[in-house]
């Protein structure tokens, strides 16, 4: 088919002349403690779902058409939301006005654990949390892994942002998803503007007629019977073609934690991903009785739950970073969990990003923190090292796309 060889050639051609006046890539300088050979997505079996996604992602980047759902998950890698930051302002800037909503946001502080740097949450009123890395959970808990309620009235709650240069955070609809029974109190929306509620089965629709850059909400009883509300998340969308990047972290979260979250199916259901990136496995780890069988199966666990939602999803799995345990033991099991994920990636048609190896494999960490990438205790990064991490990942995806579109064009 001559037509679709040239086709494909000037699509290509398209795309690396934009490179020309806007690079693909994060610029990462060498170093002896930074294995750059290893930083690209690894295949072991199949790369069908990846040609699925990098299709859509072509289709976005050369017609603008399209939304893509982005969902990174992991432990206190991912609650900080740095590198994870870092790629979603990489995916916003590859080509200009990609970035179609910020997507998923929860209220950390007001959980009392650290908030997201790239938004602010300001709260009244007494509230109390549930994480699903509590020992017995008190309510039901969804995709954020966490949930805050009030049984006060007069509480508020309201998100302002930081960094409008970096990344579009504006929107013209919110999901709120939160417990909607009998006795849940209704949602009245603060701000300037005047907005449209509708309550559906588990969140609540707020809609505006123009875009949107803050948010303010309180709530209102409308029955005697309702004392409380309950809060599992917001999502900010907008019909705007281009990435949409939710992140979800929960400090000391576990394959298993997760799993615990029996809201996740539905939850994830209003923003089914096309890929995932998965960080779950430091925790996993850490754990004294570690099992590369039951982490497998954890794994397979979650990874039903959103091949039920996209069948077709692009799974990337991302190794544990070398660590030591907080008694500065060196954690081993490491290496278990780059087998089980090369393990994973090969079964399901998945990619590998192979962190531990990047980094230099089993005792790098030391190197790491000795270049002030990582913390003291050598299982968290600093500001500057997750900021690497989402430079190296982001290449690491580019060049994967691009060798996608190199075998179009063939």
């Amino acid at each position: 088919m001559p037509n679709l060889k040239i086709y494909c050639l000037v699509v290509f051609g398209f795309f690396t002349w934009n490179l020309a006046a806007q690079p693909t890539r994060a610029l990462v300088n060498e170093a002896p403690y930074i294995f750059l050979e290893h930083n690209t997505l690894q295949f072991p079996g199949s790369k069908k779902t990846a040609e699925h996604f990098f299709k859509k992602m072509k289709t976005l980047a050369f017609y603008g058409q399209g939304q893509i759902q982005v969902l990174h998950i992991g432990g206190s890698h991912i609650q900080a939301d740095i590198y994870s930051n870092r790629m979603r302002n990489h995916l916003s800037n590859f080509l200009p006005n990609l970035m179609s909503a910020r997507g998923l946001i929860f209220p950390n502080s007001t959980a009392k654990t650290n908030n997201p740097r790239n938004y602010k949450v300001n709260h009244t009123g007494k509230w109390s949390a549930v994480r699903n890395v509590d020992r017995t959970l008190a309510n039901p808990l969804g995709l954020s892994g966490i949930s805050v309620s009030t049984s006060d009235t007069t509480a508020t709650l309201s998100f302002s942002f930081d960094t409008p240069k970096e990344t579009q955070h504006d929107f013209i609809r919110l999901k709120v998803l939160h417990h909607t029974d009998s006795v849940s109190f209704g949602i009245k929306w603060l701000g300037k503007d005047s907005a449209t509620i509708t309550r559906e089965d588990g969140f609540s629709v707020i809609e505006f007629d123009r875009f949107q850059t803050e948010i303010a909400f309180g709530f209102e009883k409308n029955d005697s019977i309702q004392s409380r509300f309950e809060l599992h998340g917001i999502i900010m969308e907008s019909d705007r073609p281009g990435f949409v990047y939710n992140s979800v972290g929960v400090n000391g979260a576990s394959t298993w934690s997760y799993l615990k979250c029996e809201l996740f199916s539905k939850h994830l259901a209003h923003m089914p991903p096309d890929i995932v990136f998965f960080g779950i496995g430091i925790n996993d780890a850490h754990d004294p009785n570690f099992s590369e069988k039951n982490y497998f199966a954890n794994y397979e666990k979650i990874m039903a739950q959103i091949q039920a939602i996209n069948p077709k999803v692009f799974f990337v799995f991302i190794t544990n970073n070398d660590s030591y345990s907080y008694n500065k033991k060196l954690n081993t099991n490491a290496a278990s969990v780059q087998k089980v994920m090369f393990d994973l990636a090969q079964k399901h048609e998945g990619a590998v990003w192979d962190l531990f190896s990047i980094m230099g494999g089993l005792k790098s960490s030391t190197m790491w923190r000795d270049a002030n990438l990582m913390a003291k205790d050598r299982i968290h990064f600093s500001g500057e090292g997750y900021n690497l991490l989402g430079d190296l990942l982001f290449n690491a995806l580019m060049e994967a796309f691009e060798n996608y579109l190199k075998t179009q064009a063939e």
